[in-house]
């Protein structure tokens, strides 16, 4: 839970952690939310999803390719794609808390608090499914999805980049629009990714 690189139960309890959590907030707002809220909650749900989909972007492209020692420890992950790496449960947890639940719950209260950690945390764990079945076997019926097949066909754009010394683009794992929107689509070519290693 505090390593970078996972022991394969580690791993599998990071990925299962997020969707129990994710799983127990939606059975919260369903069953325990005030009734005339829940059409403003969805949206903050809705709402704390598409944010997950701008940071997983941001935080990938200038974090994990641009800030020290997050940059190293992305570093691994391109070295070793089947490597089991990923960031520490008690770090990624702490952040949430920290960084969005917290400030979400002192300033609009605790049930759009709940939704939006609702939103963010599924995008998250969203994340974590897609980019373990970018470098991993899966099973047969998710290897067939041709939405899969996208996103595998997408990021290994973005590692062969890294690998070859080029432009890197393709920054989203689970879904390409800010790549399309901040011009990263074009990897080897496109303007605005980063040169070289991650």
């Amino acid at each position: 839970m505090l390593k970078l690189e996972h022991g394969s139960a580690a791993y599998r309890a990071d990925l299962a952690l997020y969707g129990v959590l994710s799983l127990s907030l939606a059975a919260t707002l369903a069953l325990a939310s005030p009734s005339p809220s829940r059409p403003g909650l969805a949206a903050w749900a809705l709402a704390g999803l598409c944010t997950w989909t701008l940071m997983e972007y941001l935080l990938h492209r200038f974090v994990l390719h641009g800030l020290p020692p997050f940059s190293r420890w992305h570093a691994h992950h391109h070295d070793r794609p089947k490597a089991l790496i990923a960031l520490p449960t008690l770090l990624s947890a702490g952040l949430f808390a920290l960084l969005a639940v917290a400030p979400a719950w002192l300033v609009w209260g605790p049930w759009p608090a709940c939704a939006l950690s609702f939103g963010l945390v599924s995008g998250y764990g969203l994340y974590g499914l897609t980019h373990h079945a970018t470098h991993h076997r899966v099973p047969g019926w998710v290897q067939r999805s041709a939405w899969l097949s996208r996103r595998r066909r997408w990021h290994a754009r973005h590692h062969a980049a890294s690998r070859l010394g080029q432009r890197v683009g393709h920054f989203g794992v689970s879904l390409d629009l800010w790549d399309h929107v901040f011009r990263t689509d074009g990897a080897a070519s496109g303007p605005g990714g980063a040169r070289g290693r991650p």
